[in-house]
């Protein structure tokens, strides 16, 4: 439930395979939790459908659009979605239904832009206006064009931690630009989220060519590697607060060191 609201992107065309789940989805009225940008971090919302609830047997009698309202139970910050439901009739013997999520404010950009504020410090400028042009796009259901921006991040942040691998002793550059993606980031284990490097064989995708993408599995990828790439960038934001952190312990401890002098003299 919590990634239809906040991960799915716009038009992407969803089947649905469990209608008896869709259904209690539709009509659910708890809570979920998500990012809310006023308070910089994750929180409770409401869930509000927008419409007479019905409780229908069947899946048909919910085709059409579904607005449903999200309000944090913390501040009042809303989201406001619109469903569409539809029957896909092309094969009578085998009836399909799919959701699209058709409108959301703010959007899934907003959002997701809003948590990218904290790595600012060890992102790098290009990269970061990329990755925003990355989410914009996918979050509008633009698949290839937002995944090509979001490969390109990704190769770059391997490439810095190839950097810092590179320099350690028995490293074997030859073996490293000799390999695809997913060996690349086996070889680079060390430097690397363990998620990431656990679930390598999913990234061979990085390794196709434009040509060879298709826009509905362009939008599958994108979370996946998104979420790879703010691994990596929490893996690198928590490495420098701590540097962060004793390097200002260290010029405490020395300004207390120097003041001890100076009562001495």
């Amino acid at each position: 439930m919590k990634d239809i609201y906040f991960k799915i992107p716009l038009y992407k065309k969803n089947e649905i395979t469990d209608k008896t789940k869709f259904i209690q989805f539709l009509e659910y009225d708890g809570t979920v939790d998500g990012y809310n940008p006023d308070l910089d971090e994750n929180t409770t919302y409401k869930v509000k459908n927008l419409r007479p609830t019905s409780y229908y047997e069947y899946l048909e009698s919910y085709c059409g659009y579904h607005p449903v309202e999200l309000t944090c139970v913390r501040t009042g910050f809303t989201i406001r979605y619109y469903f569409l439901i539809e029957l896909d009739e092309t094969d009578e013997d085998n009836e399909k239904f799919y959701f699209q999520k058709v409108g959301q404010y703010p959007t899934i950009a907003d959002l997701e832009i809003s948590q990218l504020k904290k790595y600012s410090k060890i992102f790098n400028k290009n990269d970061k206006k990329e990755l925003v042009k990355a989410i914009g796009l996918s979050s509008n259901g633009i698949g290839v064009g937002s995944f090509v921006y979001l490969r390109r991040i990704f190769e770059n942040l391997i490439t810095k931690h190839y950097d810092i691998a590179k320099q350690k002793t028995g490293w074997n550059d030859d073996e490293y630009h000799k390999c695809r993606m997913a060996e690349k980031i086996g070889m680079l284990k060390d430097f690397l989220p363990e998620f990431v490097v656990k679930n390598k064989s999913i990234y061979s995708i990085v390794s196709k060519g434009i040509h060879e993408l298709e826009e509905q599995e362009c939008l599958e990828y994108f979370p996946v590697l998104k979420d790879a790439i703010i691994l990596i960038l929490e893996m690198d934001y928590k490495k420098w607060e701590k540097q962060n952190q004793e390097n200002q312990a260290q010029e405490n401890i020395q300004k207390i060191i120097d003041k001890l002098s100076k009562d001495k003299t």
